[in-house]
């Protein structure tokens, strides 16, 4: 049998290679625009950052408990993710985005819920990167101990 590579295929596994690769150094992107009274506020990283086992976030999830961030780029979210999970990816205008989701955020916190982010696997650094942000907010936060893959491979379900 004779297994040829799709295009589509080669560009996945590129892409996947490349979402967990530290980010080339560039220029300071143009402040995000928001409101003119509202500017973005770094608390100084008071938030904590902490792990989470598959055990322990399902256990969250299913207790309607958890907060869900994906930090993978928005193309592998869409081929498919954690049950409840909300695309954050890791970029350049991560703290923009949390900005937009500050009301989310509080909502959450105020419920008594956990903020967890999760990544492709264990060597992905995107999950944490996401997690420091919002700590630089004063928000706590869990990475999930082997993300996606872990998750897959238990066997737990997926949207």
């Amino acid at each position: 049998m004779t297994f040829h590579r799709s295009p589509f295929l080669t560009a996945a596994i590129a892409l996947g290679l490349a979402s967990c690769a530290q980010p080339v150094p560039q220029a300071a992107p143009p402040e995000t625009p928001v409101a003119a009274d509202k500017k973005p506020v770094r608390k100084n990283e008071r938030g904590k950052i902490t792990s989470i086992s598959l055990t322990e976030l399902f256990a969250l999830q299913q207790a309607d408990q958890v907060l869900l961030y994906d930090a993978r780029p928005g193309f592998f979210y869409g081929l498919g993710h954690l049950p409840g999970a909300i695309s954050l990816p890791k970029s350049a205008d991560c703290d923009a985005q949390i900005i937009k989701r500050e009301a989310e955020i509080k909502a959450a916190l105020a419920a008594k819920k956990t903020i967890v982010v999760y990544c492709t696997n264990l060597a992905c650094p995107d999950a944490r990167t996401v997690a420091i942000y919002l700590a630089g907010f004063g928000h706590s936060s869990s990475t999930l101990t082997g993300g996606w893959e872990a998750w897959k491979e238990s066997g737990l379900p997926t949207e």
